[in-house]
C-alpha cells in the first residue's frame, strides 16, 4: 500500500436519501439506508414518488384515484419513518413527490433540495413506482452529483 491510500478515510455521510416503494427492493434499499445512517449518525430522508406513468389514462383523470394513491403512499412513508426511528435513527424525515420518472425526480430535484450526500435505491422492482428501476437506478448512477448505493436483490 502506498502512503496515500493508507491515509484515505471512508466518507461519512451527513444526509442519506432513500427511494422506497412497496416492493422487496424498496424494503432492501430502506434497510441499507438505515444501516448507513446509523453508522454515520446521519439524517435519513425517506422518499416516495407517485409515478404518474404508472396510472392508466382513465385513472389519472380521476382525482379520487390519485388522492387514494397519495394517501396510501403518505401512510407508508409514516410507517417507514417509525420503523427507522425504532432502529435508532435520530433524525428522520419523509418526502412525497410525483412526476413521470422517479429516478430523475430523486436525483435532480429531491436530492439537491434536501442536501443529500448519498442516494440509496433498489436495483429493480416488479411492482410499484420503481417498475423500471433498472433504468431509473442507471439514470441516478450516471447523473447524480453525489454518491449512489444501488442495492442488489
Amino acid at each position: 500500500m502506498t502512503e496515500l491510500t493508507m491515509n484515505i478515510e471512508p466518507k461519512q455521510f451527513k444526509t442519506v436519501l432513500v427511494g422506497v416503494d412497496e416492493s422487496e427492493q424498496g424494503y432492501k434499499a430502506l434497510a441499507n439506508a438505515i444501516h448507513q445512517a446509523r453508522e454515520d449518525d446521519a439524517h435519513l430522508i425517506i422518499a416516495s414518488i407517485l409515478e404518474m406513468g404508472d396510472l392508466s389514462a382513465i385513472a389519472a383523470l380521476h382525482l379520487d384515484v390519485i388522492k387514494e394513491k397519495r394517501e396510501e403512499i403518505e401512510k407508508n412513508l409514516e410507517k417507514y419513518r417509525q420503523f427507522a426511528e425504532s432502529q435508532g435513527i435520530k433524525q428522520v424525515d419523509t418526502v412525497f413527490d410525483d412526476g413521470v420518472k422517479a429516478g430523475q425526480i430523486l436525483a435532480d430535484e429531491i436530492a439537491p433540495r434536501v442536501k443529500a450526500d448519498l442516494i440509496v435505491v433498489g436495483a429493480h422492482s416488479r411492482e410499484g413506482f420503481w417498475g423500471s428501476i433498472g433504468s431509473q437506478a442507471a439514470y441516478i448512477a450516471r447523473n447524480s452529483r453525489i454518491s449512489v448505493l444501488i442495492v442488489q436483490g
